[in-house]
Formats: C-alpha cells, sequence, structure tokens
C-alpha cells in the first residue's frame, strides 16, 4: 500500500520530530505501540531483492559496533539547535565528514545550530568555532562508546544539515542495532520469557517493515523517522535484554512473498480480528494481509488478545466536543462547505468491512451529509485532547435534543489500531499459549516465508 504523498508526509514528519526534539507533545504511544497508525504505510512487496540490497552510503566509521545493512533514522527535523557529546572519546566532522572540527573526550557538550548556510559548534561555556559547511558528523572514537544526543545515547554516528526552521538530525547506524531500539518499544518493555515468541516476532515485523522503508534517494537525507510515523525508535536507551536476544536470534530474517520483501504492517490489538488491508485503507488487498480470527480455540467468547488494556474501550462525546472535533479536522477527510460543518445532527454507522469494522460513517449536519471511510474516521473523531480513535471497530449510541441536534454521541468499541496484519497483543497471547514466533507470523501474515538478507 503506498503512503501519503511524499511532501505532506515530509511536512507532518518534520512537525511531529520538531515537537519531540523540544519537548512538546508527542503522540502517545501505549505498548504494544501503534506505529503508522498516523500515515498507512506502503504494504507492497516493493523492495529490491534480497541479493540487491546494499548500505546506504559509505561504510560506517571503524569500530562501530554492528555489522550489515546501514540505515538512517531522523531524531529530530526543524529544530533550533542540538546538544551534541559522547560517552567516551569522539569526534566531530565537518563537510560531511572530510575535515575534523573537534576532539571531545566524553565529558564536554557542543551545541550544534544553523549560522549563514553553514553550522555552527559551540562548547556550553559559550566557546564557539567558526562557521563551517554542513553536513556536520559525531563520531564515536572507541568501541562500546554512544554518541549523546540531547543527553539520549545511540549507536552508529549522527549527522547535523541545515533545514527549513533549524537543523535535521539523522542517527545513521546498522539495521540490527537500530532494531534494538524500536522492538521494546514497540512490543512493549515490560515483556517476560514466556513471551519471547511475541517479541521475536516483533523483531522480525520490525526489519521487513525496515527494509521496505530504505530511501534510495540521494535527495533525501534519512531513511525512516524514529516516531509512530514509521518505527518508534528510542535508542541505546530504550534497548533491554530480552529484545536483544530477540534480535539477535532472528538476525536477517525477513518475511518475504513470491520471493520479495514485504512491508509486515502491525497494530496494539485486532479485537477479535484482523483486517484485510482494504477494510481499512484506501488501497487494494494484498494476499498476505487478510482478516484473521484470533479467537482462542475452543472458546465462544475468549481471545488470545483479549489481556490488552484496550480489547474493550469507550469513548463518550458532549456536544461541545463533538462539534469542535469535527470543526477542527472534518475538512482534511471530507468536502467542507465554505460556510463550515454546520451544527451535528445525527452520526450514523452505514456501511461494515467483512471483519466487522466500520466501512463508513455517516455525519449530518444543518450544512449537509458528510461520509467517512476506513481509517478517516479515526483522525475526525479525536478526543478533546487530540487522540485519535482507538480503531474503526466500533459500535456508536447517540441522543438528540429537543431542536434536533445532537446532544450525546457514545463509541463503543475494541481494539486498538488500524487492525492489519500483526496483532501484537495477539503475538503475546500466542506466545503465552506455545506458539512460536514463525507460528505467530504464519497467522498473521499467511502464505509469507521467512527469508535472511544481506551479509
Amino acid at each position: 500500500m503506498r503512503c501519503a504523498p511524499r511532501v505532506r508526509r515530509a511536512l507532518l514528519a518534520a512537525a511531529i520530530l520538531a515537537l519531540a526534539a523540544c519537548g512538546g507533545h508527542k503522540p502517545e504511544v501505549t505498548p504494544p505501540g501503534v506505529a503508522r497508525d498516523t500515515i498507512p504505510p506502503r504494504v507492497e512487496a516493493e523492495s529490491l531483492p534480497p541479493e540487491k540490497i546494499e548500505d546506504v552510503n559509505a561504510p560506517l566509521e571503524p569500530g562501530i559496533q554492528g555489522s550489515g545493512q546501514v540505515v538512517r533514522i531522523a531524531l529530530a527535523s526543524g529544530v533550533p539547535r542540538v546538544t551534541l557529546s559522547a560517552t567516551g572519546e569522539w569526534k566531530l566532522y565537518d563537510s560531511n565528514g572530510e575535515s575534523t572540527l573537534l576532539h571531545g573526550d566524553g565529558g564536554e557538550q557542543w551545541i550544534v545550530e544553523p549560522e549563514r548556510g553553514g553550522l555552527r559548534a559551540s562548547r556550553l561555556d559559550g566557546t564557539p568555532t567558526g562557521v563551517r559547511p554542513a553536513p556536520f558528523i559525531a563520531r564515536p572514537m572507541t568501541r562500546g562508546s554512544f554518541v549523546l544526543v540531547n543527553g539520549k545515547r545511540y549507536r552508529g554516528e549522527v549527522s547535523v544539515a541545515p533545514a527549513p526552521g533549524g537543523v535535521t538530525v539523522v542517527n545513521r547506524l546498522y539495521l540490527e542495532d537500530y532494531l534494538r531500539g524500536v522492538v521494546p518499544l514497540e512490543i512493549g518493555r515490560s515483556r517476560t520469557e514466556d513471551e519471547r515468541a511475541a517479541v521475536e516476532a516483533q523483531a522480525v515485523a520490525a526489519r521487513s517493515y525496515a527494509y521496505t522503508h530504505l530511501v534510495h534517494d540521494a535527495a533525501r537525507p534519512y531513511d525512516m523517522v524514529a516516531t509512530v510515523l514509521d518505527q518508534v525508535y528510542g535508542g541505546a536507551d530504550a534497548e533491554n535484554p530480552l529484545a536483544d536476544r530477540a534480535v539477535q536470534g532472528t538476525t536477517r530474517l525477513v518475511l518475504t512473498y513470491n520471493g520479495r520483501i514485504v512491508n509486515a504492517p502491525y497494530h496494539s490489538t485486532c479485537g477479535g480480528s484482523t483486517a484485510a488491508a482494504s477494510e481499512v485503507w484506501k488501497e487494494g488487498d494484498e494476499p498476505y494481509l487478510v482478516a484473521v480470527s484470533d479467537r482462542i480455540p475452543g472458546t465462544v467468547d475468549r481471545f488470545y488478545c483479549d489481556p490488552s488494556p484496550t480489547f474493550r474501550w469507550s469513548r463518550t462525546y458532549d456536544q461541545s466536543a463533538l462539534q469542535t472535533a469535527l470543526d477542527r479536522y472534518l475538512r482534511s477527510y471530507a468536502a467542507v462547505p465554505s460556510g463550515g460543518v454546520g451544527t451535528v445532527r445525527s452520526v450514523e454507522i452505514e456501511s461494515r468491512t467483512p471483519s466487522g469494522r466500520v466501512k463508513t460513517l455517516g455525519i449530518g449536519t444543518s450544512r449537509g451529509h458528510f461520509s467517512l471511510r476506513g481509517n478517516d474516521i479515526r483522525f475526525v473523531l479525536r478526543s478533546s485532547g487530540g487522540e485519535i480513535l482507538n480503531s474503526t471497530y466500533f459500535s456508536v449510541e447517540s441522543r438528540q435534543d429537543r431542536g434536533g441536534s445532537l446532544s450525546s454521541l457514545v463509541i463503543r468499541g475494541s481494539g486498538n489500531g488500524h487492525g492489519i496484519g500483526m496483532c501484537q497483543w495477539g503475538a503475546i497471547g500466542r506466545a503465552r499459549a506455545g506458539a512460536d514466533y514463525r507460528s505467530i507470523l504464519g497467522t498473521y501474515y499467511p502464505g509469507t516465508v521467512g527469508a535472511a538478507v544481506g551479509r
């Protein structure tokens, strides 16, 4: 499945990264993670054949831990400045690594900010360098050391380049090391040994996603962002032993279909059944992304994902909250007249998908009728705090006042996330029941085959 247009995706990514880097509001993630709910990912098998996948740019500095495929992860974009340091000896290069700007011992911090088309670095005590050509590259010089970006540890190296509004900060590292900072945040850091198979399944799914999002375009300085727009990545500070073992135990394994690596979307909780891609996203189906029941065999009302805190949920809107949500968000997903949405009079489910999710939702107002389809519904019916709706697997109850306006709306739903691909809580439940990671992946991505990629 195709992403949103590149321009829209880039602008949204930059905005979220800027907020995250500045300590502002970040998208809420309830482990297991909810990555990719903001913009649907590509789900077609569009990556290069494994034998043709190559490292991005030049090899990393000798001595940096890891091996194999290199990825570039945007940590921030459009931020006014960034603070760099390291846990040991390190160097800061300018001119894309062509000359050494400074040699640090790990105890000093440098602020990098844009200046007259280039970059300038300043020690915290105020000693600045001159303006130097971008990008700057920060590299640790000793094995086991990390670059610090605003106090957080990252493996590999970090580049800083001028960007609209400030600078873009990119972590360049080996893919297997990247996964160590992804898997714990996506499947949840509190996983136990009896849930290891779910963590291993997460590692394979995340690796497959990463390979299909490598950017073979020199004009774009990164492959993925470190937020829910792609996969949540927390660097070395996010790593834990169980996830490390899962990544190592599945090293280089990806999912393939007809010999090509596939994107492997996943979500927190399916609520009883996953969905085919076309049920939620405005795209065609894929043979490995179909509706899969999460019901436990031999039971009537038990599901592998029912331990999830969002297996069943409800959200209530009063008249003001519903009107505010529609006024703010509806025009991004429907043709709203110049006079505005109008007073809300009705919210009704017009059709459902084969798995039971809402296919189209009708909203009647004093200005007309609006129809929302699939995942768009979630981004319109936000809470007063801006949180999107958990899923499209829901029913509605509404009341009208004497004037015919909608006075309240209660949505009762199941699950959390888009519902396509692997249900993370379902994977946890299956692991607890004794399934191995290959069985879990075969269940949620039927027809796929595991294959090793790279060196």
